[in-house]
């Protein structure tokens, strides 16, 4: 690893670089990348060309794997948060009364009247789901850079074609895979229909379950609604994947490449981790009100019609969420929004960066 300095010094390409540096991290690198602090330039302390980590990739199908490997093991490991914040952002619509007090409240609540294992709820359909949408995102992304104008492996500041690049392949996925994002919701809410208390005016009375599986609210809903039934809330979820992507993706790729730009930080585990928690927070921040309108035309009962019983889209429920319980409804279960968005974020994206660089060494046979 000690010769990494003279190599960089040497004329080389950055993809020969990339993957030496590659091959010092499974030989035991000191940093993420096994990146040796002297292949920073003593007197800027700025990376050397070749050795910064972009989100672009050598094809879409990389992308595409790297992208969709890290989305579904952030999303396993932080399902149960994400239970937690559905259950946060459904209660209170059109005025019903409130199961919860607090997150905490909601944690005791939920395991003492529905088990431990209510925290995975939605799981199956929530892996699936970033097998595609994750996998989508991130294999898209790289292209609609380039499309809007963005050199490859450049570090240069392009904050708004970079967010331009990002929301849009977001959209795209997310209009792609929003069946496999209504079958998580209602597997979510699962559990919470009714908000009425018991005589004792203690316990919630809880339904029995209406779904069975992944394929039943699947059956359930074609059969009740139809096809188009499956792009129930499609424009919410359209909206806030597009807004989300910008602020995590974009927002990462930005800062990342600012931070390396400037010299106030080199690659490796800290600056991967200071960015994705700042991107998790700006996305959470930005997503939250489409997150909570999503989360209730999603979840909400249908009449045997298949038309929605409490919002007729979402728009309505934005305005009638707004007239009940003010501006504060779009921040329903921000923090448990925030304690999911962010672990998943820091995950995703310390995970996305390992896969690619293991990755990029097999496939290209080193």
């Amino acid at each position: 690893r000690g010769s990494l300095a003279k190599f960089c010094a040497q004329p080389v390409s950055p993809r020969p670089l990339w993957r030496f540096a590659a091959a010092c991290f499974c030989q035991g690198g000191s940093t993420l990348h096994g990146l040796d602090e002297s292949c920073v330039n003593a007197a800027s302390q700025r990376p050397c060309p070749g050795c910064v980590v972009t989100m672009d990739t050598k094809t879409p199908l990389r992308g595409i794997l790297y992208g969709g490997s890290a989305s579904c093991i952030a999303e396993a490991l932080t399902i149960p948060v994400d239970v937690l914040k559905v259950r946060m952002q459904l209660q209170g619509g059109s005025g019903a009364q409130r199961l919860y007090h607090s997150s905490a409240d909601a944690v005791a609540k939920i395991a003492r009247d529905e088990g431990l294992l209510a925290f995975t709820k939605g799981i199956k359909p929530a892996v699936l789901r970033q097998m595609t949408y994750g996998s989508l995102r991130f294999g898209l992304y790289p292209r609609f850079k380039e499309a809007f104008g963005v050199v490859r492996q450049s570090m240069d500041s392009q904050l708004f074609r970079k967010l331009g690049a990002a929301a849009v392949s977001g959209a795209c996925a997310a209009f792609v895979c929003s069946p496999l994002d209504l079958i998580k919701v209602r597997m979510q809410a699962d559990g919470m229909r009714c908000g009425c208390m018991q005589a004792d005016g203690m316990r919630p009375s809880v339904e029995a379950p209406r779904y069975r599986g992944v394929h039943h609210v699947a059956a359930t809903v074609l059969r009740q609604q139809g096809v188009l039934g499956l792009w129930t809330g499609v424009m919410p979820t359209t909206y806030r994947a597009a807004v989300v992507a910008a602020a995590e993706i974009g927002s990462y790729d930005e800062v990342k490449s600012a931070l390396l730009r400037h010299g106030l930080a080199r690659e490796g585990v800290k600056l991967h981790f200071a960015t994705a928690m700042c991107s998790g927070f700006i996305a959470t921040a930005a997503s939250s009100p489409f997150d909570v309108v999503k989360a209730r035309v999603m979840s909400q009962p249908r009449a045997p019609s298949g038309a929605g019983m409490l919002y007729s889209g979402p728009w309505d429920c934005f305005a009638k969420s707004f007239q009940a319980e003010g501006l504060r409804f779009a921040y329903r279960g921000f923090w448990p929004n925030y304690m999911c968005k962010g672990p998943t974020v820091v995950l995703l994206f310390l995970i996305y960066e390992q896969v690619q660089a293991l990755g990029d060494r097999w496939l290209d046979g080193q």
